[in-house]
């Protein structure tokens, strides 16, 4: 036997194995090198992606949403309800002095973002299949008293836009004056202030009978409850043909709402009924509250109400949509117009003016 054949004995065999093994697996990083490519299968362990290293078409989410902090409400409203005639266009005064030109586009800015945790947790979402979250939208009070001669000099995309800055700053300003009447029903449960728990329910016309506090309260603010901002303004697009209408022109009605008077009204030239008038109003905001007031009394709006109030506390994103079916009887064509109604809010992303709220 040779005296190679003699050293190599089979421990020794298995020790110079293990060594070439080792090498192989650990050389290449002692020089800089990459891993062994078969270390990159699935099962690897990979930092948390940033949004701007993903690839596209996909998004990044928090499982868990962050919270965004609400802007201070106006201190307009007061506290206690004025139930009268006027109490419609009790805001009025608020735009007299209203530019009468469509604001510049850069005007809508977006709020900047909340910050993340350093602790939360990330999952990729294709955005094919969820539409990203909508972000907060900072509006200018900038308000409008009537429909501007500009905004019918345009056409096309360039109109919508400029729908869109007139209606807006309204919508957001009529749910701001809600959202407060709602804290005063609150502080007036809270205080045991029966009588003016009373006064709102006859704003809102509920029957108090056999009602204690709580459940007065409790049905009061079901009634009084904001619209969702994507829905008001595709019904506003939808009954105002984007602003254009002489309705909306000449009474300031951008929801078509009926009134059984001559002097409220401007008369549609096919009206079924010889007394009925498109209500006007002294101006837009006008238009705007007693829209939203409509919503939250009518008998016609009562399952309207209870899916909104089954809804509160939840993402508001797909809301518009959800709450759309609910309105067949606001036009005669019914069913045809809640789809008219949701083609309007998906085709226009009206659904990204979801958190918009103003300066």
């Amino acid at each position: 036997m040779s005296p190679i054949s003699s050293w190599l004995t089979n421990r020794r065999i298995v020790w110079i194995a293990a060594a070439i093994a080792f090498l192989g697996f650990t050389g290449p990083s002692l020089f800089g090198l990459s891993p062994p490519q078969f270390f990159n299968g699935h099962d690897a362990v990979t930092e948390q992606a940033k949004t701007d290293d993903l690839p596209s078409g996909k998004v990044s989410a928090p499982v868990i949403a962050p919270q965004v902090a609400q802007p201070e409400a106006s201190p307009a409203t007061a506290a206690t309800p004025k139930i009268s005639r006027d109490d419609v266009d009790a805001m009025d005064g608020v735009m007299r002095d209203a530019p009468d030109q469509a604001p510049e586009p850069s005007l809508l800015a977006k709020a900047p973002k909340t910050l993340k945790g350093p602790n939360t947790s990330h999952i990729e979402l294709e955005s094919t299949k969820l539409a990203p979250a909508p972000e907060p939208l900072l509006v200018p009070r900038d308000f409008f008293t009537h429909i501007p001669d500009s905004h019918l000099t345009l056409s096309g995309a360039a109109q919508k836009e400029s729908f869109i800055k007139i209606v807006l700053p309204l919508i957001l300003a009529s749910n701001e004056e809600i959202s407060k009447r709602r804290e005063a029903i609150k502080r007036a449960f809270e205080n045991g202030d029966r009588a003016t728990l009373e006064k709102w329910a006859k704003l809102y016309k509920i029957d108090v009978t056999g009602q204690d506090n709580k459940a007065l309260m409790t049905r009061l603010l079901k009634w009084a409850d904001t619209i969702p901002v994507a829905l008001a303004l595709a019904q506003a697009a939808v009954e105002s043909g984007w602003g254009t209408s002489r309705f909306a022109i000449q009474g300031n009605a951008l929801f078509g709402q009926w009134a059984w008077r001559d002097y409220a009204g401007i008369r549609p030239l096919d009206a079924s009924d010889d007394r009925a008038v498109v209500r006007s109003f002294a101006s837009l905001l006008g238009s705007v509250r007693a829209y939203m007031h409509n919503l939250n009394t009518h008998p016609h709006y009562q399952e309207f109400r209870k899916a909104r109030s089954a809804l509160r506390n939840r993402p508001t994103a797909g809301e518009a949509k959800m709450l759309a079916k609910y309105l067949d009887r606001y036009a005669e064509i019914g069913k045809a117009y809640v789809t008219k109604l949701e083609v309007l809010i998906r085709s226009n992303d009206f659904s990204r003016f979801a958190l918009a709220y103003l300066s």
